[in-house]
C-alpha cells in the first residue's frame, strides 16, 4: 500500500465541518451573511466583542502591574488571535512544543518561550534548524536535568548549530510535574548550561498553576512561598555569575490563576536588568464552571466560547441526549454547563438541565421535562485548553449571533 497518496476529491467537503457550506475559504466567511442558526450543529463559537474586550484587559492589567506577558499559545494555537495578542503587547509568546514553536515562528512571533523539556534527538534538530534558519527568532526551551542539558547540548552538536541556545531552568514542586526538585539541583543545572558551548543561560521558569485552584489564604501562601523560591533562586544564580552575557534576566511563571502573586513577587537586585513575563493562556476566552472566578481579573473577564448542540433524543423520563459530545468539547477537567436551551429561537427555563456526561459523539442530559428534542441547547466549555484543538476552524460571532469571521487552529 502506498501511504504518500493523499486524498484531494475533486470537491473536497474541507474540515470546517460547522460551516453551510465547508468550501468557502475562511476570508470570505465573514461576506456569506450567515448567523449562527445557519451553522451546522455542533458548532463551537467565539464571541468577538468578549475576545477583543479580554485580549486588551489583559494587556493592560500587565502594563500596571510592570510584568511581560507571553501568553500560552497552547491554549488555541491560531495565527488570528496570537496577532490579537501581539498586537495588544504581547512582549512573545509560549509553546508547549518544537511544533507549536515553528508554527508560533511561522505566525510571525519573535519571542518563543519553549514551556517544555526537549530531549530526544528528532525534536531537538528540528529546534536546532529553527533558530539556525531565522536569526532574528529567540526560542528558549527549560531544562531541570543534568541529562537534560546534556541530550540538548550533544544533539545541538550532531544537528550542527551555529547558534547559542537560551534556555530557562525550571524549579519545580514536590509530586508536580517537571522541575529541579531543589535550588541545589537546579544550580548544578545552570552551572551544566554554562559549561555547553551551545547553551546559555537566560533566566528561571516555574508553573505555580499545579496548585489547588483556588484563592484561600491557605492556597495563597503556598504559591507566594513557591514564587519566592523562584526569585532567590534566580538570585542565586545571579551571584554565581552563571548570567554572563545576558542582557537581562527572565524570571517566569505565572498560568491564568495566579498570575497577580507573580506581578507582585518580591523583586531580587539583580547584576542587570530583570523581565518578570507571565504566561496567561485562558485569559482570552475565560472560563465557564468551577474555576471562572480563580483568575484575579474574573470579575472583569467575559467568558467567549460557546458550544451548540441540538437536542436529538429524549428516550426516557429524566434523559436527553444532545449531539455534541467528548469530540466537541473538554471533559477532562469539567464538563460543560449549560447556559441556555432555545426553543423555535426563544430562551426557555432550564435550571434543571445539567450534563451527566458525555461519550464522543453525544451529551447525556439531565432533566426535569424541560427538554424536547430539536431544542438548542448552549453550553459553556469549563476550560478552553482542551476546546481550540477540536476544532480546526471556530466561527466568530457579533453580539446578535451573525458569522462576521473565523479563526483557524493548527494543533
Amino acid at each position: 500500500m502506498t501511504w504518500s497518496i493523499q486524498w484531494e476529491p475533486a470537491h473536497a467537503p474541507g474540515r470546517h465541518r460547522s460551516l453551510p457550506d465547508p468550501a468557502i475559504a475562511v476570508g470570505d466567511i465573514a461576506r456569506q451573511g450567515w448567523h449562527r442558526t445557519d451553522l451546522l450543529l455542533p458548532a463551537l463559537t467565539l464571541r468577538a466583542s468578549a475576545v477583543e474586550h479580554n485580549v486588551a484587559r489583559h494587556a493592560a492589567w500587565c502594563a500596571e502591574a510592570g510584568v511581560s506577558q507571553a501568553p500560552h499559545a497552547k491554549t488555541h494555537l491560531s495565527p488570528e488571535l496570537v496577532g490579537l495578542q501581539l498586537a495588544a503587547g504581547a512582549w512573545g509568546m509560549t509553546a508547549a512544543s518544537v511544533h507549536q514553536a515553528r508554527l508560533l515562528a511561522a505566525f510571525g512571533v519573535r519571542r518563543v518561550i519553549l514551556a517544555h523539556e526537549v530531549v530526544d534527538p528528532a525534536n531537538i534538530r528540528a529546534l536546532a534548524r529553527l533558530v539556525d534558519s531565522d536569526p532574528d527568532l529567540v526560542v528558549m526551551p527549560l531544562v531541570d536535568s543534568l541529562a537534560g542539558v546534556a541530550a540538548l547540548d550533544t544533539h545541538l552538536r550532531a544537528a550542527g548549530a551555529t547558534r547559542p541556545l537560551p534556555v530557562l531552568v525550571e524549579l519545580g514542586l514536590p509530586g508536580g510535574r517537571t522541575g529541579a526538585r531543589d535550588e541545589d539541583e537546579l544550580a548544578a543545572v545552570a552551572a551544566a548550561v554554562r559549561d555547553s558551548r551551545l547553551l546559555r543561560l537566560a533566566g528561571v521558569e516555574g508553573f505555580e498553576g499545579i496548585l489547588p485552584p483556588r484563592r484561600d489564604p491557605a492556597v495563597l501562601s503556598e504559591v507566594d512561598a513557591y514564587l519566592a523560591r523562584l526569585a532567590a533562586a534566580t538570585a542565586r544564580l545571579d551571584a554565581a555569575g552563571l548570567f554572563a552575557g545576558a542582557e537581562e534576566i527572565l524570571l517566569t511563571a505565572g498560568g491564568s490563576a495566579f498570575p497577580d502573586r507573580v506581578a507582585a513577587l518580591d523583586r531580587p537586585a539583580l547584576s542587570r536588568p530583570l523581565r518578570v513575563v507571565v504566561r496567561s493562556g485562558g485569559t482570552i476566552t475565560h472560563d465557564h464552571g468551577p474555576h471562572a472566578d480563580v483568575a484575579p481579573l474574573a470579575a472583569e473577564l467575559r467568558p467567549a466560547l460557546d458550544l451548540w448542540a441540538a437536542v436529538v433524543s429524549t428516550p426516557e423520563p429524566g434523559l436527553a441526549l444532545a449531539n455534541a459530545g467528548k469530540r466537541d468539547a473538554p471533559y477532562d477537567s469539567h464538563l460543560p454547563v449549560v447556559l441556555d436551551v432555545l426553543r423555535d429561537g426563544v430562551s426557555v427555563p432550564c435550571a434543571g438541565v445539567s450534563v451527566r456526561s458525555m461519550n464522543d459523539q453525544h451529551g447525556y442530559l439531565a432533566h426535569d421535562g424541560e427538554l424536547r428534542v430539536g431544542d438548542v441547547v448552549r453550553f459553556g466549555p469549563c476550560h478552553p485548553c482542551t476546546a481550540f484543538d477540536k476544532w480546526p476552524l471556530v466561527p466568530v460571532l457579533d453580539d446578535g449571533d451573525a458569522v462576521i469571521g473565523a479563526v483557524t487552529t493548527w494543533f
